[in-house]
């Protein structure tokens, strides 16, 4: 939440009776303005700093309407601090505004407390902690327009993967149930180089979450999310600056416009 405080006399200079009743409201109304102004120079410095983000996010800069309080004019400019599914914006844009470590939302949060198997017999988290799942560039990896995977993929992900997939499974050549819903699985560090595996990939493999194929007798495995470590932010959305800069600005020059008629 931004927090500036003003002076109106000292905006306008010597005060006639009249001026002095117009002031609350006048004041009111040049801040709401204000207001307004500094929300949509948020949404546009957010559409600046990410990368495509969603209107969720974009429309989550809200503000509480000027009212008058104890002879003071008050309002409010703050982030939604309330989403679906637990995801506020106030949550998952504090690292940004803040700095701090990434904020893990219920996706991640439900991995890591689920138990897998691995193929050699371990029982291991799906997500192991101090890590984050990133979305590969594969093309098994469905998108929505603004680059993500989309929510319908995760439910699924998280669907095969409670209910018991592993790469365990593949120890019973041509017994593995394949369907669209039940064929992703979580491989860690130890998993990739088990034989099974490591003869698979032409390539180093890095542990994350896997989508199992089969195509004829073959069956083939698609990286659609990496494990890594959780990046920690700077705070390179200056919320407080912008909201600051913009209020201030856009609310002195309304307020001598309106009590200039």
């Amino acid at each position: 939440m931004a927090t500036i405080r003003f002076d109106p006399q000292k905006l306008i200079g010597p005060l006639n009776e009249l001026v002095k009743v117009q002031i609350p409201e006048t004041s009111r109304a040049a801040l709401n303005e204000a207001l307004f102004a500094n929300r949509k120079r948020l949404q546009d410095e957010a559409n600046r700093v990410f990368d495509r983000p969603v209107p969720f996010t974009t429309n989550s800069f809200l503000y509480d309407k000027a009212e008058i309080k104890d002879k003071q004019v008050v309002g409010r400019a703050f982030v939604r601090d309330d989403g679906p599914k637990g995801n506020a914006p106030s949550r998952y844009l504090n690292p940004q505004i803040r700095g701090g470590p990434a904020y893990q939302t219920r996706f991640p949060r439900a991995l890591l407390n689920t138990v897998v198997t691995q193929i050699d017999g371990r029982q291991t988290q799906a997500k192991q902690r101090g890590t984050q799942l990133l979305t590969t560039k594969s093309p098994k990896v469905r998108r929505n327009r603004y680059g993500n995977m989309t929510p319908g993929q995760f439910t699924q992900i998280l669907s095969s993967i409670k209910g018991g997939k592993s790469s365990a499974d593949f120890l019973d050549a041509g017994a593995v149930p394949f369907d669209s819903a039940s064929n992703y699985f979580y491989l860690d560090r130890e998993a990739l180089d088990h034989p099974f595996f490591r003869n698979r990939f032409t390539y180093p493999s890095k542990p994350g979450i896997y989508k199992a194929e089969v195509k004829g007798k073959q069956q083939r495995f698609y990286r659609v999310m990496t494990e890594g470590s959780i990046p920690t932010y700077t705070g390179r959305f200056k919320f407080f600056d912008i909201s600051e800069q913009t209020i201030t600005k856009e609310f002195v020059q309304r307020f001598q416009r309106r009590i200039l008629r």
